[in-house]
């Protein structure tokens, strides 16, 4: 018998669970949403549709994905429009479910009705203007909430190290390109660790606040969701995360400027913070690059190839020359 690495779990057996774990939903019919980090499925229900996360197998220990869930309470509470976790029948934030592969953790959230920011921008700076008075909202409460939300750090040892140290998987073959990223990080280390750690603002951050997590609700109101890789990071971090987002043909900085006067509307930014958004640009890529390299052994071997590196390294390359260097 073949060993699971990665069930998908169908709908039907989906419903089953959910009909089980939040009968007062009363749930009639499940489809596969998307499949990513995690699977996601859309649920109908009597009175509204919902969203539910099926956590990938050790993809997160289960007191973390409990204080991912007590996050979004917190800020729902708070009346920032998040998407809202359901808890099961037994009040837990999460169920688990047996699969192939072993116990699966899984979440139901209400469904948030739009599309997502990023294929949005016809008002696009009135949106980000509101967008960035969301995620100082965010940044605020998160900073209330007691206990302290607890979460993994999102350093640099975390999202770059493992990429450097493991680069030669992909990039063995191009000496030339893996002597330019190790400069690089190198440099990007001395700039974010040489400054005093208080010039900064740090907290917890969303983690992954690209405008694909950004939902664009018919009201035209904004909703932020995929709390997935919430952390202790830079609050620049975060912010950065949006400019890196942004459209790459954008030559325009406007957008981007609407989106930090609506967070400095709410939220002040350090002088560091403003000088050195776009060596967090380059933190973010970074990244980006060590995620996408640790799903090798889920996802795929075939993409990782050198026009993808080719793309990817010319970023590095023309953010530098646009936004760094002299």
């Amino acid at each position: 018998m073949l060993k699971a690495q990665h069930t998908i779990v169908s709908p039907s057996s989906i419903l089953t669970a959910i009909q089980k774990h939040y009968p007062g939903i009363h749930a009639y019919d499940c489809q596969l949403l998307a499949l990513g980090c995690n699977d996601n499925y859309h649920i109908k229900a009597k009175r509204q549709d919902y969203a539910f996360r099926l956590y990938r197998l050790n993809w997160w220990p289960e007191k973390d994905i409990d204080e991912e869930l007590r996050f979004l309470e917190a800020m729902h509470r708070r009346k920032l429009n998040v998407c809202k976790p359901v808890r099961a029948n037994n009040q837990q934030r999460y169920i688990k479910l047996k699969s192939a592969e072993g116990i699966r953790f899984a979440a139901l959230f209400k469904f948030i009705e739009g599309n997502p920011l990023s294929q949005n921008f016809v008002k696009r700076n009135v949106n980000l203007h509101n967008l960035g008075e969301l995620v100082a909202r965010m940044h605020s409460i998160a900073d209330s909430i007691k206990p302290e939300i607890q979460r993994w750090q999102m350093d640099f040892d975390a999202m770059v190290t493992p990429f450097i140290n493991n680069m030669h998987i992909v990039l063995g073959h191009r000496e030339k390109d893996m002597r330019y990223l190790q400069r690089l990080s190198s440099q990007l280390e001395e700039t974010l660790l040489s400054q005093p750690a208080d010039v900064f603002n740090h907290g917890l951050c969303h983690g992954d606040l690209h405008l694909h997590n950004v939902m664009l609700q018919p009201d035209g109101e904004l909703s932020l969701f995929d709390f997935d890789w919430s952390g202790y990071s830079w609050r620049a971090y975060d912010l950065a995360t949006i400019w890196w987002s942004l459209p790459r043909q954008q030559k325009s900085l406007t957008p981007w400027r609407a989106f930090l006067r609506g967070y400095q509307s709410h939220t002040a930014l350090t002088k560091q913070d403003k000088q050195l958004m776009p060596w967090f640009v380059i933190l973010r890529q970074f990244e980006y690059l060590n995620f996408q390299l640790s799903m090798r052994p889920h996802i795929g071997t075939a993409w990782l190839n050198d026009n993808y590196y080719d793309f990817n390294i010319g970023f590095f390359k023309n953010w530098i020359k646009l936004h760094i260097k002299k």
